[in-house]
């Protein structure tokens, strides 16, 4: 079990990956755990941030789970002590960060060194595998650089995985990716593109993507805490279940209008005679042929000449 706080930086050099969303329903996935968790949102769009400021407006704060909180990783010395404060907060049990796309903020130095975890999303394509490769070996040459001050763990993730695309020549690409990544971390199961996974809040319907995203996030929540079971019993309540923000409608029963059922009944009726009418002339065929009313033919005797 890894010494709490524990810090969990969401990062990758190549933008557009699903860091964001990823920070989020993890820690929507560590609420319904029971686990006290906070989000630094140190990315140059701050949109987790933005997300928040909508969901209060949309929701409140009655049932808001956890903090948000606005840093800036262009500054080396204020993320350091960053670091420092999470490290000794004894009021969380983890600190998720989302990192800017990008590699030229100074302050990511810092933040790499003292994470625990670096979870590391990509695409399965031609530019982004090749581009988050280079993002494993800048951390791995940075590790080297510390000589044994940096004991991050790397878990890639796989995400938004479409398996309709890709050619033969690519998937072996993309296996052989796989391969020498794991060399480096623990690469997950894949994440496959939904759209439930684009609509995560930090209030409301916590468990949306609870099905979608466990067998990913059970892997690194293990990682922390050497069990799969809750840190402490939670129920999630009210807006942070999906089935109270949006319960289930039954279907009206939709009566037909006074002039179909009538045609419908005609129809019938119409149907049932043609039946009888069939079913009288067959039997009167069948008379006919059994009993024929013609008379037979005479034989005119023959003269005697």
């Amino acid at each position: 079990m890894m010494q709490t706080p524990v810090i969990v930086t969401f990062a990758n050099q190549k933008g557009g990956v699903g860091k964001t969303t990823l920070c989020v329903t993890f820690a929507n996935y560590l609420v319904t755990k029971g686990v006290r968790v906070v989000i630094v949102d140190c990315d140059f769009q701050h949109s987790i941030l933005k997300c928040r400021r909508s969901d209060l407006r949309k929701y409140g704060i009655g049932t808001v789970p956890y903090d948000v909180i606005e840093k800036e990783a262009t500054d080396r010395d204020e993320m350091t002590r960053l670091m420092e404060t999470l490290h000794n907060e004894p009021s969380i049990e983890v600190a998720l960060v989302d990192s800017p796309g990008s590699l030229k903020a100074p302050g990511l130095v810092p933040l790499f060194v003292n994470s625990d975890i670096i979870v590391i999303p990509f695409h399965y394509d031609l530019v982004t595998v090749p581009s988050t490769a280079s993002f494993i070996m800048f951390l791995d040459r940075l590790r080297q650089a510390m000589a044994g001050g940096m004991k991050s763990r790397l878990f890639m993730i796989p995400n938004m995985s479409d398996g309709r695309v890709g050619k033969r020549a690519e998937l072996l690409i993309w296996e052989k990716s796989r391969e020498t990544f794991s060399t480096y971390g623990e690469v997950t199961p894949k994440l496959s593109k939904r759209a439930d996974m684009e609509r995560f809040s930090t209030i409301a319907a916590l468990d949306m993507q609870t099905e979608i995203v466990r067998p990913v996030y059970d892997k690194i929540y293990y990682a922390m805490f050497d069990t799969l079971d809750p840190l402490r019993q939670h129920s999630l309540r009210g807006i942070q279940l999906v089935e109270n923000l949006e319960p289930k409608k039954k279907k009206p029963k939709i009566d037909k209008p006074p002039e179909e059922k009538e045609e419908s009944k005609e129809e019938t009726t119409v149907t049932t005679d043609n039946s009888e009418t069939e079913v009288s002339q067959n039997s009167t065929e069948n008379i006919e042929e059994t009993n024929p009313t013609e008379p037979a033919e005479q034989i005119e005797p023959t003269e005697n000449k």
